[in-house]
């Protein structure tokens, strides 16, 4: 058994996400173009909004494809297979990771899996911030896998 999940992934284009994103680059565009046209002194404040609305709009725009500006700065995932469990929640959070072979014991309490290694030692797996379906989806998996492997688990 495996389990295999980006939690990164964007899976629906957004019409009105890509609409938006569009109308803030046509405002960001028009003001700089009406500020020059008529001949005004282009203002800090003013190149302060139009970074914003570039920036904004292409946030949007790109997402609104169905892509994820997350991915561009990092990982986020769940990694579970009959060698290893790897967790990483969010892109800024860092890498959960444990082989198989060193855990003794499982147990889960609230969103929390507290694996037991063979030295005596914890290694605790947070899970908060997951959907509460995913988080169903990791216990059960991770009870067949110790279950296949003599592993004593409480859930």
């Amino acid at each position: 058994m495996e389990l295999r999940i980006n939690l990164l992934r964007i899976t629906e284009k957004s019409r009105l996400r890509i609409v938006l994103g569009i109308g803030f680059l046509v405002i960001a565009i028009f003001w700089i173009f009406l500020n020059a046209y008529e001949n005004h002194e282009i203002r800090p404040f003013v190149w302060v909004y139009f970074v914003f609305f570039i920036f904004s709009g292409a946030i949007h725009t790109y997402e609104g494809f169905g892509y994820s500006v997350s991915k561009l700065f990092g990982k986020a995932f769940i990694q579970i297979d009959s060698d290893t469990i790897r967790i990483k929640t969010g892109v800024l959070d860092k890498e959960q990771f444990i082989f198989w072979n060193e855990i003794v014991s499982v147990k889960y309490k609230a969103a929390v899996f507290e694996m037991w290694r063979s030295d005596k030692t914890s290694v605790i797996f947070k899970l908060s911030g997951l959907e509460y379906s995913l988080i169903q989806q990791i216990k059960e998996v991770i009870g067949r896998i110790s279950a296949e492997k003599g592993i004593v688990a409480s859930f």
